[in-house]
């Protein structure tokens, strides 16, 4: 279903619940607006207003369960069990409230989304206690489009998205079953940041469009997030505007005088962004189990 990003952001607004729409979910996102919010100031997702949040908190975690791709997997700051690893640094912060908080990352580089559910759900630990599981993928899934037309890039988007949602359920599904995780699960996804800061600008020029279907690509996983129990959504995309590739281009609509550049690479974070990477994750689980307002 192509739409432009106006008419998304009216449907998903609305709570779209269409089986036209592949990443309609069930309601079963108790306590919060199954409604997905769009920020005026970027036309992006706004993933942090309070309906996000659960209206009773999440049981504490025993362990941490880190999927994805090497974003989690930290390949560029020395990997996930590396001190600048903004997944080591959410579980030595989770830590110091849950003691003896198991860290088990099985983030592998260059995943894509259904590598979650076709191979690395095999290696997590089930059994008693709550988990609290981090997901940062869909970047893979996206990035082969970065330097192609527009009309390629938007027919494999139109054709990936389906496939997209079945992975999704099947990643979901495997948390909710209670055989395999008697104390529950909590489940934390995460928006996908733009590298070029919502800007067209050399040398990498990415269209207009390309920035519209990065928008709608996440309006969708907050509106996943939100249409299923004890799944939650951080928001990288909105942390990283600014601090990307085109962090210190006077034109670009979301340049700030002064801003670090986070980036150590064309996709990974440096050891700044990792940081603030952890930043958005530890203010999202906060929330989530109440150890703040």
């Amino acid at each position: 279903m192509r739409m432009s990003l106006g008419l998304a952001a009216l449907v998903l607004v609305a709570g779209c619940n269409s089986s036209s729409d592949p990443f309609a979910g069930g309601d079963g996102g108790a306590g919060r607006d199954a409604g997905a919010v769009v920020d005026a100031s970027t036309g992006g997702p706004d993933a942090s207003g309070p309906e996000n949040w659960p209206s009773t908190p999440e049981p504490r975690p025993a362990r941490l369960v880190i999927l994805g791709d090497s974003i989690a997997a930290c390949s560029t700051v020395g990997g996930k069990d590396n001190a600048d690893c903004a997944a080591k640094k959410l579980h030595v912060a989770l830590e110091t409230s849950n003691p003896g908080l198991v860290y088990q990352n099985l983030a592998v580089g260059g995943a894509v989304t259904a590598n979650v559910p076709d191979s690395q759900l095999a290696g997590v630990t089930t059994g008693p206690g709550h988990v609290l599981v981090v997901l940062t993928i869909g970047g893979n899934d996206l990035s082969p489009y970065i330097f192609q037309s527009d009309a390629t890039t938007q027919a494999g988007y139109d054709m990936k998205r389906p496939t997209l949602l079945a992975d999704w359920e099947r990643i979901f599904a495997f948390f909710a079953d209670t055989a395999r995780f008697p104390d529950g699960a909590t489940i934390l996804m995460n928006t996908q940041y733009n590298p070029f800061d919502d800007c067209t600008a050399s040398p990498y020029n990415l269209s207009a469009l390309k920035i519209e279907l990065l928008h709608n690509f996440n309006q969708e996983l907050v509106n996943l997030a939100r249409s299923h129990a004890h799944a939650f959504i951080a928001d990288p995309y909105r942390r990283f505007l600014g601090h990307g590739h085109h962090y210190n281009v006077d034109t670009c609509p979301n340049y700030m005088a002064g801003a670090a550049y986070w980036m150590g690479d064309l996709i990974h974070p440096n050891v700044t962004g990792h940081d603030e990477l952890s930043k958005v994750w530890t203010d999202a689980t906060d929330h989530i189990f109440a150890t703040s307002p």
